[in-house]
């Protein structure tokens, strides 16, 4: 994926999918909200977005943002914190009827993350949300709670994806594991080096093993986060191979780019590190469109992107489907039936 090259070869995003960016609303701070990142993501050419939110389901927010941004394709899904009941099936089960793309182990809300970060709902330094007990997906025997695998069979069910979230190692091992043995076939094993759930590479070349794939984001390498050097994914990358890989923008914070300047920032680098241009297609197009399914999706037809621009442009102006001559054409002779003016105009 190259463009103007200006002295050496320059990842282009056209055609790129985020499956895993950060709008607004939220109650951690944002850069910009779904619509604003839909729109700049479409200008820079990205075919898909997943919107991701701590805090509620994103798959109606995706949904409307789609009918108004319909130049690029928007998933949404379910995070499993305790804003949306923890580990809820129900939950899910709305979510994935609705058209949900994936579904999150518990993020902010989960009890290892609470033991990294210090408190459930935020971060080190950051605070967005409510403090309370953390989730573990284990009971007090260290087995996978019942209702854990009962939003497996859900997943599994509707082809959803799997993402594994702030649990611990061990955790994601065992949920791995389980989510194979019942059917699910897309597992992501979410920002791997960060610093919940901070993998070392043995684990996931065993989670690679399983069936899983690592999904790598610009924001752990972030100057804000650092939790892991470029340097780090690239050997990653090649110890498991970029087919079996992912790379995201996990952004939309205030300190980080916009998520699709993110992800060719990220590319980039993984790029001048030692990533072949090829291998960067992989994770950034082919891999996340594959988790999708974006080819059964419908595309949007002209029809629905002059309904959609008609939304954003003034409705006065000459040529708007909510012109003037739009909705009141010109009677003629012909056509003595002209509906009358409620607002009386000549």
């Amino acid at each position: 994926m190259t463009r103007r090259t200006y002295g050496g070869p320059l990842i282009d995003v056209d055609g790129a999918i985020d499956l895993h960016c950060h709008p607004y609303p939220d109650l951690f701070p944002r850069l910009a909200d779904d619509l604003d990142i839909a729109r700049a993501a479409a200008d820079a050419g990205l075919r898909a977005i997943v919107p991701k939110c701590h805090h509620e389901n994103t798959v109606s927010r995706a949904y409307l943002v789609q009918r108004v941004v319909p130049e690029i394709q928007v998933y949404g899904g379910v995070v499993l914190n305790n804003y949306v009941g923890g580990m809820n099936p129900a939950a899910v089960e709305a979510s994935l009827r609705l058209g949900g793309a994936e579904v999150w182990m518990p993020t902010v809300d989960a009890g290892y993350h609470a033991e990294l970060h210090g408190g459930t709902g935020g971060y080190d330094s950051q605070a967005g949300g409510v403090q309370g007990e953390g989730i573990w997906v284990t009971d007090r025997n260290g087995k996978l709670a019942p209702e854990v695998k009962e939003v497996l069979e859900l997943v599994a069910e509707h082809q959803a994806i799997l993402g594994t979230a702030h649990l611990s190692p061990r955790e994601i091992v065992m949920l791995v594991k389980e989510a194979r043995d019942v059917g699910v076939e897309k597992i992501v094993v979410t920002h791997p080096f960060f610093k919940v759930p901070n993998l070392d590479i043995p684990t996931i070349e065993e989670l690679v093993r399983l069936g899983a794939t690592p999904e790598f984001g610009y924001c752990t390498v972030s100057p804000a986060w650092q939790y892991a050097a470029p340097d780090k994914i690239v050997e990653t990358v090649k110890r498991v191979g970029a087919k079996n890989c992912l790379l995201v923008s996990d952004t939309g914070q205030r300190h980080n780019p916009l998520p699709h300047e993110a992800l060719r920032i990220f590319g980039q680098t993984l790029f001048e590190k030692g990533l072949s241009q090829e291998d960067i297609t992989t994770m950034i197009s082919t891999n996340p469109g594959t988790l999708l399914d974006i080819e059964k999706r419908r595309e949007p037809t002209d029809e629905d992107i002059s309904w959609a621009r008609g939304l954003v442009e003034d409705p006065c102006a000459s040529g708007s489907p909510l012109s003037e001559e739009a909705v009141y054409p010109a009677a003629t002779p012909m056509d003595p039936e002209r509906p009358a003016d409620p607002l009386n105009r000549a």
